[in-house]
Order: C-alpha cells, then structure tokens, then sequence
C-alpha cells in the first residue's frame, strides 16, 4: 500500500512490491491471482484504513460547520495525506487500471457522492445550509475540492496557501 500511495500506482511494478515486502512474485499471484488483483486489494485496505475516516466525518452528524472543518483538517493537517490520497490517484489514473481496480474505485466513487450528497442533505433538512447548489451537485464539488486540497499539498504547495484555498470553495456552502 505504501508503494502505490507513494508514487504514481500504474508505475509500481509487482517486482518492486515483491522487493519491498520480502516475497516472491509466485506467491503475490497466487495470493491475489494477478497485479489487478493486488492493486484493487490494496485499494480495498486503503479504503478501510483511510477513507473511513472521511465517511465517518461525513456521517458524524455534527453539523455543517463542524464537519466543513472537519474536512478541511482532514485534507490540510492529516499526516496520512501528505503524500496524497491514493483513492484520487488511482481514480485519476483509472484508465492505467485493471478491471477489478476499476470497479472497485467506481464503487467507492459511487459511495463517496452519496455520502456527501447525504450529508449536505441532512444540512439543508436541518436549517443549516440554504440555497447554494442541488445536493448531488454540491456534493461531487464537495469532494473534489478536498480532493484537490489534498493534491495540492502532496505537490509541495504551501499549506496555509491550500487551508485558505480550501476554506473559500467550501464558504459556498456557509453564505
């Protein structure tokens, strides 16, 4: 999972991963059937590991407020991203993907427009988010600007730069 969070996931190759974790590329094959088969494991352990933590934010209930922050710190102080999410990564680069990968990035997309279309629902049902773009909407735009925050301070960009950055796409949702 370190390897392709790294670096670009399409340009790990399976010796590389063999190398580091001290195994012999018969037993990844047999383990995980072939290289898609590791690469969409490793994007289900990153899931399970990483993105849970955005799901719970988003799913916490604490309010608009609070889970915008939430966010924001997620993407500008969590640790885990300053190399980046390798969810983005592989989504970005799906068309370098195999099958399996794909349709697991597909399905995780999937989820994540829910959630945040869900959350911003719930806001709006509550009194705390008013006007501002239809639910599905705000939502993909919610996730790609923590998306982009993210990338950009895996870029090197100044963190403080990216917070501010951050914070006026998300004010969209606060006016």
């Amino acid at each position: 999972m370190d390897a392709y969070w790294s670096q670009d996931p399409a340009d790990v190759s399976v010796n590389a991963i063999c190398r580091l974790a001290g195994v012999s590329k018969p037993s990844v094959y047999r383990d995980f059937g072939s290289e898609d088969g590791l690469m969409r494991a490793t994007l289900d352990r990153y899931a399970k590991k990483v993105l849970v933590d955005v799901f719970a934010i988003l799913e916490a209930g604490r309010g608009l407020q609070w889970t915008l922050n939430a966010l924001v710190e997620f993407a500008c102080d969590d640790p885990r991203m300053e190399r980046g999410c390798l969810f983005y990564k592989m989504r970005n680069g799906r068309h370098r993907l195999g099958p399996q990968t794909r349709a697991l990035v597909d399905e995780i997309d999937a989820a994540a427009r829910t959630a945040y279309a869900s959350f911003l629902r719930a806001c709006r049902e509550a009194g705390e988010a008013v006007g501002g773009p239809p639910v599905e909407a705000g939502g993909r735009y919610l996730s790609e600007q923590v998306g982009l925050a993210i990338t950009q301070r895996a870029s090197g960009e100044d963190t403080r730069q990216v917070r501010e950055s951050l914070r006026l796409a998300l004010s969209v949702f606060t006016r």
